[in-house]
């Protein structure tokens, strides 16, 4: 899905991260950095021992936040994908991709992979992205978005 490259390179941020399996899989497959964002206190604890055991403690770092607040925190970085997989009972969607924008978090042509669950699908157009790609996967379906004016807007 991220091209011949592969994570090579890039800049990520997983929100609700969860265990962090995706964050470290990006990793593992060449990218340069991967913050992780994890609400939960012992699963936030557990990505912190996980980036340690694996030794990429310069190309990982963890915040314990809700990822619709964590932006200010993240000032300063930009990202070239944007990965989230909110609880489904959840619909963070705009206030998500509202903040990523507003905040200067996204490099031009930046991804943003949305997971979600089947039943509830995200609309082709939501803040400003466009949806660029959907995959079913059973009960999930991830939607890829990308914001059809973000270089407009950070020139």
């Amino acid at each position: 899905m991220l091209g011949p490259n592969g994570a090579l390179g890039l800049a990520v941020l997983e929100l609700y991260a969860g265990t962090g399996s995706v964050g470290f899989d990006l990793l593992e497959h060449g990218a340069d950095i991967v913050d992780f964002v994890e609400f939960d206190h012992r699963r936030n604890a557990e990505i912190k021992s996980e980036i340690q055991n694996r030794g990429v403690s310069e190309k990982a770092s963890t915040h314990r936040a809700d990822a619709v607040k964590v932006f200010a925190k993240l000032s300063g970085r930009r990202y070239d994908l944007v990965f989230a997989d909110p609880p489904y009972e959840l619909n963070p969607w705009e206030e998500l991709l509202t903040g990523l924008q507003s905040h200067n978090l996204l490099k031009p042509n930046a991804w943003i992979i949305a997971e979600h669950a089947t039943r509830k699908p995200l609309p082709d157009r939501i803040s400003g992205a466009i949806a660029v790609n959907r995959r079913r996967y059973g009960d999930s379906t991830i939607t890829v978005y990308r914001f059809s004016d973000l270089e407009d807007n950070q020139t």
